[in-house]
This record gives structure tokens, C-alpha cells and sequence, in this order.
């Protein structure tokens, strides 16, 4: 098997294994106390590729195959380390030193921009306490017999979509109206053919690129503030987890443009109802113009163990937004249900009565 190139972040001062500090945003040196700031204008590579394509970013890309996993050195204590295909930093399992494999943050692999941590491992129970709060479903004894796994932090491949939908939009409309004429109530219902001209512009829509997470779950951990997206820097990456994409652009931008249509078509549906008492869209189409970046977007995943199962959650490495599925005790959900329904039968009551009095 071929060797590989390796960036370890290690401290100047004392050697000891660097990583970067979220609240802080520079690195950090937990052995001495060194802190180095991430001067984007003083990079370990550069930031921009002239001339590259970012479009077009990998979009015949191949992923190797998962029987011929690539060997890294350690340069701090000589370990082979092994690392799956998608996997981009790592943490040395025999000295501990955070490093990053250079070859799969290169050339057409290397990220447009990333967007660095900013809660840390130590803030996600308190996250986990608030998600928790007014679920009453759960099971009583899940908040003193649940278990936190091991958390990982991720930068997660994304890629970032936008772009422009434009075309034109048909209708069947109808204007429905009631007078009145001698002893009769005349309802009158008009018809109407609509043309609507569309345009509207998306930006910063972004899309999971990692086969391995759950489409869904990363989804759910929107948004992202993309104005913090700073250019692509290896330190970032120093003490943490980072996956390359193993889904290019083009298998992926379908997602995308689906989410773009829907949004166009719903927000161009109402406008076109203003005025009318209904409208059904008839016909037309939507030319759809898409552009994407490649960014590493930060999450942190862990499990939930509780009663001999295990509760898979993400956390948005920014904003601490909690996503995940909790267990239901099935006792309590029927009681609560029930006690529901009861209380809805209780107001219904409640208002035949005071209706009933009210006439008399």
C-alpha cells in the first residue's frame, strides 16, 4: 500500500498535539498553554486554486476502494495509520497527535471554504437538557439512566447550493362571489386563466455530501450561518474529525433543485391566488440555473444509550440545535392521550352548556 503525506498540528514551544479551540478560534496547546491565532491571510496552503472550476469541483471524482485503505506515517511516533477513503483528519491512536492527511484536502479534493466550531464538547449536555425539556413522552427514568456516548466532532462535506429558477407558470383560477336578488342568494363563480412570469434567486442552500449520514438528520441541523465560512485552512481541522465528500455535485444536486422548485412553486402559488378565491396550477416549467461550493460544515455525533438501545443524535457544531429521535413510553403516551381527549370532550361540554344558558 502507498504512503501518504501527514500535517500534524503540534505545538512550537513543547511538541505536544495542538487543537483548535472553539471558543477561542485559534489553537491550542492543552500540554503548555501556547495559543496561535489563524491569520487567514498567513495560511498553511493557499486558500484559492486560480483558475478552478468550483463547479465543476470533482464532479468525475472516484472513491477508493474501501479494501485498499491508504497508510499513513505518523511522523511523531512512527505509527502506520490506517484511514478510511473518506476520512480527512484523525486523531494518532498511539500518540494522540492531531493530524491531518493532506492528500484528501488537495488539489480537487480541497474544501472552498469551512466553518469552524463554535460549541464545544463540554456545552452539549446542557444542549441535551433543553432538547429534553417538555417531552412528555419520555420515559421517567430516561433523564437519571441515559448515557451519553462518545462524542465525535465532524466537519461534515456539504455541498452549498445556489442559483436561479426562471420560466413561466399557469393557473386555474376562479372568482367566487354571492349577491342577492329578490328572495334568492345568487353565488357566482368566475373563471380565470393565469400566466405568471417567475424568477427567484437561492443562495447558501446546502446539501450533505457524506453517503454514511442520514440525509434527514443533517437536514434537520439547518441553518448554518454561512457568513462565518472562512477560507480553507488545515488547522481548523486540528483535534477534530473531517470526512471528504464521497458524493460529487452532480449526484446530489437533484436534492437540491427540488427544494429550490418546491420553495419557487409554493411562493409563486400564493401570489398568483391574491385576488381569487382559488388557483390550481394548470401548466408551465422552471429552468433551473445551479452553482455549488464544496465547504466542511461542523457537527457533532453521538449515541443516547437507554433500556439496551442506542439513540442516534447530531448537533450543530455552531448553533448547539439538537436533532435526534427519543425513545416513547408507551404507558405514558395513553395516558396522556387519553387525558387529552378527555380534557377536549370536557371544553366541548363546557361550551354546550354555557350556549344553553346563554339562550335561555
Amino acid at each position: 500500500m502507498q504512503e501518504k503525506k501527514i500535517v500534524e498540528q503540534k505545538c512550537h514551544n513543547c511538541g505536544a498535539a495542538m487543537r483548535f479551540d472553539p471558543k477561542k478560534g485559534k489553537l491550542i496547546c492543552d500540554h503548555c498553554g501556547t495559543a496561535i491565532n489563524i491569520n487567514s491571510n498567513e495560511l498553511d496552503t493557499p486558500t484559492e486554486l486560480e483558475g478552478f472550476d468550483f463547479n465543476a469541483l470533482n464532479d468525475q471524482a472516484t472513491v477508493a476502494d474501501a479494501a485498499d485503505l491508504p497508510v499513513y506515517n505518523c511522523e511523531s511516533c512512527g505509527a502506520e495509520v490506517i484511514a478510511p477513503p473518506e476520512q480527512a483528519a484523525l486523531t494518532c491512536p498511539y500518540c494522540a497527535n492531531n493530524i491531518v492527511l493532506t492528500d484528501k484536502v488537495s488539489g480537487k479534493l480541497r474544501p472552498d471554504g469551512v466553518v469552524p466550531f463554535r460549541i464545544e464538547p463540554k456545552e452539549l449536555p446542557a444542549a441535551m437538557q433543553r432538547f429534553y425539556k417538555d417531552k412528555v413522552l419520555l420515559p421517567r427514568r430516561f433523564f437519571s439512566e441515559n448515557t451519553m456516548g462518545k462524542v465525535t466532532g465532524v466537519y461534515v462535506p456539504f455541498w452549498v447550493f445556489g442559483g436561479r429558477l426562471s420560466g413561466e407558470l399557469s393557473y386555474r383560477a376562479t372568482r367566487v362571489s354571492t349577491h342577492r336578488e329578490g328572495d334568492y342568494e345568487v353565488t357566482e363563480t368566475k373563471h380565470y386563466r393565469l400566466a405568471r412570469d417567475v424568477e427567484m434567486s437561492f443562495e447558501g442552500l446546502p446539501v450533505d455530501a457524506s453517503a454514511r449520514l442520514e440525509d434527514e438528520l443533517m437536514d434537520s441541523l439547518e441553518p448554518f450561518d454561512l457568513a462565518e465560512t472562512k477560507p480553507f485552512d488545515m488547522r481548523y481541522l486540528a483535534g477534530f474529525t473531517a470526512d471528504r465528500f464521497d458524493q460529487a455535485k452532480s449526484d446530489i444536486a437533484s436534492r437540491a433543485e427540488s427544494r429550490m422548485r418546491a420553495t419557487a412553486e409554493a411562493v409563486a402559488e400564493s401570489e398568483a391566488s391574491r385576488g381569487y378565491s382559488s388557483a390550481v396550477r394548470s401548466g408551465g416549467s422552471l429552468r433551473a440555473d445551479i452553482t455549488a461550493k464544496y465547504l466542511l460544515l461542523p457537527v457533532y455525533l453521538f449515541d443516547i444509550a437507554h433500556d439496551g438501545k442506542k439513540y442516534h443524535f447530531a448537533v450543530n457544531g455552531q448553533s448547539g440545535k439538537v436533532v435526534g429521535t427519543l425513545p416513547i413510553d408507551k404507558g405514558v403516551s395513553r395516558t396522556y392521550f387519553l387525558v387529552r381527549m378527555l380534557g377536549c370532550a370536557a371544553a366541548v361540554a363546557a361550551i354546550a352548556v354555557a350556549k344553553y344558558f346563554m339562550g335561555r
